[in-house]
């Protein structure tokens, strides 16, 4: 949930002294500093508050905007060194890195399974033909008919394996 209406808040000037001193940012660019930021911002601990109209926001630049939300105005601005998770100190970008990895490695198993589950479904008649030959072979007795159906069941097995074996190979291109 991003600041509402942030595009139209102004900005104190205290909020303009604490940009320029903990940021090196002009008042020239202080508006095209605070628009690449505004997109972004998320509600950054609001359980913390002096007063019910100030509110945290913080960027993914990692800058906390303190906000009046009733007047629209950003009050000041710091850098957020770190957060706590879990009872670890975590830096934003170490966090920020970990949420990346952590997506793409959820990603690269929902293709591999997407990937997995397409090639099984290739081979699925051959899936069943082996089932019901093998089931056959077990529960029937030891006639020439029966010795022809190991063949078809190996036959199924091969192609059931190839497939298998391009799944495996698979694996490798997700780096899972």
């Amino acid at each position: 949930m991003g600041l509402s209406y942030a595009p139209q808040y102004t900005w104190t000037e205290h909020f303009v002294q604490r940009a320029q001193e903990r940021f090196q940012v002009s008042t020239d660019l202080l508006p095209k500093w605070v628009g690449r930021q505004i997109g972004s911002l998320t509600v950054y601990d609001s359980s913390v508050e002096q007063q019910p109209e100030a509110k945290k926001y913080i960027s993914d630049y990692g800058v906390i905007f303190v906000c009046n939300t009733i007047e629209q105005k950003f009050i000041t601005c710091y850098e957020a060194n770190d957060i706590f998770m879990e009872g670890n100190k975590v830096t934003i970008h170490e966090y920020n890195v970990d949420s990346f990895k952590e997506e793409i490695g959820n990603l690269a198993r929902k293709y591999y399974l997407k990937d997995a589950k397409e090639m099984l479904l290739s081979v699925e008649s051959h899936l069943y033909k082996f089932q019901e030959i093998s089931q056959k072979v077990m529960s029937g007795r030891l006639t020439r008919q029966n010795y022809n159906l190991i063949g078809n069941l190996i036959d199924e097995f091969h192609a059931i394996k190839s497939a298998i074996r391009v799944i495996e190979t698979r694996r490798s291109d997700f780096k899972m």
